[in-house]
């Protein structure tokens, strides 16, 4: 080790050597101080620097990097980013800096700043013909950030330089799915047909074909490429069931009840087909066969304590034939298990009078011994057909008969709250739809008799029984039913504001006839909505308009990503935040609204405290805005609060610090550090 005199002495000469910029002599003097397993990090960084005076910037990159990884084995992490990230403007050529950049940042969290990194090493890797050491980084990019397209198609190029071509394709169709989910379907054909190119039959890709056909309205397409499939694997399930509901839809029972048989032949457990295969027994008027479908499906459900969901099965064949007994008595069974008492008088009534029009004696005595406590003497029992409505759950199911049916119980309700023109709003939509359906016709005649007799005057007294009912949500067979979205409100509105970028002045279009009464319908629901009192009835009134948003697209268009931004911001100042992230995705594939709009995603996820996902969108903003401006250090300002409101504090410091060291002014950026350094001391 140098005594303290010996290294003063050489750091005097070498400081001489400096003055009079004889750099080379001074370098040798400093190394000598560096001899041993002497480390000193100052001499270090001034070694490094007179290296850079003498233009031999490899050695100064050797010298800093022994810096960098002193601090990196002293758990200093900050320094060590600071130092390579200096050794990256210095030498933007090196590869293994990039690297330990990247792998730093990741290790501490700071994901955003990892992916540029590691984003900038695979490009490096591949303009150096370096492949396979680009793939395993795009790897990496895509672990960090699955929805990272850019990323996942540049790997998909790399993969097929490598002859990985099925690799290839899978991540094609990744790429191809994530555009689909986003509603981008001209971007995810393009990568589908990159896709099919390198392998006509893989069949991810063609199964991802059919469901785009399918968004895009493209029946004949769709019917072509499943056809395609079939004759290749003839039991390909995806495509029979495709095949099986486009024949359903276009009421081709027979030939889609052989399809959905032939899906349980192949495998007798998909619950689908059977309920599709019973829907079909259901039209044909083959109820006992829908029946003895669904049993297994109902017994097991029950077996599982999910008796609505088989009461919901049981529905589909009542609400076809009200007088199916073995169906009514099955029901009745499942209610008198589950002690409900109500609904099993209503159905037991039914059975009763289905019994004795039929005069089946032994079955009425073995109803009356059942049920001793129900008052079902033939005296008693009312003249009137029991209706079994009240005790049968609708079912969701995606089919045309299914969306009918629905439609004219809301059309009806609507009349019976005397909301006519509501009412005549959906059955002219299902008329449209299904011009040859003889229930949609009878209800608009219906309607037309009835229509004049209500008056004006009465609506809001209507609106004011409406909002008094408090009716249970109906159960469903399959996944509830959705909640009403803020969209629906605002949409019944029929007025979007949105906000002129030259005055900020809200301008209106209104897209339709304001409506008297759905004005005040919807007022008193959107007071109900902030109250958290939504009820069957609510989301039922809100839908009569909700063909609000189909006018938007007729009259915007999906391809107008400025008139999309601007709804978006008309959406988010009214608070209705996921109908702003949909538009705001939308406006994001202009280049020109990117930014904005990337921004925008941050705000709306900060608002609903999803943290994660805002930094995510607001480092996406960053990353396009990239430099020393003014609004990058926005950027990182709002990054930082978000850390700190995620309880990570390090990671909010060192960007705190950086738009401290920025504008110490900013914002209250000097409060907000010391406030995060005084909780980490406790």
């Amino acid at each position: 080790m140098i005594q303290k005199k010996d290294r003063a002495k050489i750091e005097a000469l070498a400081e001489k050597y400096i003055k009079k910029e004889k750099y080379e002599e001074a370098i040798i003097e400093y190394q000598k101080l560096l001899s041993g397993e002497e480390q000193d990090v100052q001499v270090w960084n001034i070694v490094g620097d007179l290296f850079i005076k003498v233009n031999k910037k490899d050695k100064a990159v050797g010298e800093f990097k022994k810096i960098a990884s002193h601090f990196e084995e002293k758990g200093i992490f900050t320094k060590s980013i600071a130092i390579y990230k200096r050794i990256s403007r210095l030498a933007p050529d090196d590869l293994e800096t990039p690297k330990k950049l990247a792998d730093l940042y990741c290790d501490r969290g700071f994901v955003s700043e990892a992916k540029a990194e590691y984003s900038n090493l695979a490009e490096k890797l591949t303009k150096k013909n370096k492949p396979k050491d680009a793939v395993e980084i795009y790897k990496i990019l895509l672990k960090l950030d699955s929805d990272d397209v850019e990323s996942r198609l540049n790997l998909a190029k790399l993969l097929i330089k490598e002859n990985q071509v099925e690799q290839a394709v899978e991540e094609l169709n990744e790429a191809a799915e994530f555009k689909m989910r986003m509603n981008i379907l001209k971007e995810a054909g393009e990568i589908l047909k990159r896709a099919r190119s390198l392998n006509k039959d893989h069949p991810r890709t063609l199964e991802n074909m059919i469901d785009l056909f399918k968004q895009e309205k493209k029946k004949k397409e769709a019917l072509k490429l499943v056809s395609e499939i079939l004759r290749k694997d003839r039991e390909n399930l995806k495509a029979l069931y495709l095949l099986g509901n486009l024949c359903f839809e276009d009421k081709e029972l027979n030939k889609a009840e052989e399809i959905f048989k032939k899906i349980l032949s192949i495998q007798p457990k998909e619950i689908e087909a059977r309920v599709r295969l019973g829907r079909i027994h259901i039209q044909n008027n083959k109820h006992d066969k829908a029946l003895e479908l669904y049993q297994p499906l109902v017994d097991t459900l029950v077996k599982k304590h999910k008796e609505d969901k088989a009461i919901g099965l049981l529905g589909l064949i009542l609400m076809a034939k009200k007088d199916h007994l073995p169906s009514l008595e099955k029901l009745a069974c499942i209610y008198r298990e589950k002690n409900q008492k109500k609904s099993c008088e209503i159905v037991a009534r039914r059975l009763m009078k289905e019994y004795q029009k039929r005069k089946m004696g032994d079955k009425i005595a073995a109803l009356e011994e059942k049920l001793p406590d129900f008052q079902l003497e033939e005296k008693k029992v009312e003249p009137e057909i029991v209706e079994l409505e009240p005790v049968i759950p609708k079912v969701a199911e995606e089919t045309a008969d299914n969306f009918i049916t629905t439609n004219l119980e809301k059309a009806d309700q609507l009349i019976h709250q005397g909301l006519i023109r509501n009412a005549k709003r959906i059955l002219e939509d299902l008329k449209v739809k299904f011009p040859d359906d003889s229930q949609i016709n009878e209800k608009i005649k219906e309607l037309g008799a009835i229509a004049s007799q209500v008056k004006e005057e009465e609506i809001s007294e209507q609106v004011e029984k409406v909002a008094e009912k408090d009716t249970e949500k109906d159960t469903e067979l399959f996944e509830g039913g959705e909640k009403l979205t803020s969209a629906e409100i605002f949409a019944d509105t029929d007025i979007v504001p949105l906000v002129s970028q030259e005055t900020g002045e809200k301008r209106y279009f209104d897209l339709s006839h304001q409506l008297e009464e759905e004005l005040e319908a919807i007022k008193h629901i959107f007071y109900q909505q902030t109250r958290g009192d939504t009820t069957v009835v609510e989301k039922e009134l809100s839908s009569i308009v909700s063909d609000f948003k189909i006018k938007v697209d007729e009259k915007i268009g999906a391809a107008d990503l400025e008139a999309r931004y601007n709804l978006g911001i008309a959406y988010l100042e009214q608070d209705l935040i996921d109908d702003a992230i949909k538009e705001f995705m939308l406006a994001s594939q202009d280049e020109k609204w990117e930014m904005e709009s990337f921004t925008n995603l941050g705000e709306c996820h900060k608002r609903k405290n999803e943290f994660s996902e805002a930094i995510k969108w607001y480092e996406k903003a960053l990353k396009l805005v990239g430099g020393e401006s003014i609004q990058a250090y926005a950027l990182k300002y709002e990054i930082a609060s978000l850390y700190e409101a995620k309880k990570e504090s390090d990671k909010a410091l060192l960007l705190f610090n950086e738009v401290l060291e920025w504008n110490p002014e900013y914002g209250d950026v000097t409060a907000r550090i010391r406030s995060i350094e005084k909780q980490v001391s406790k």
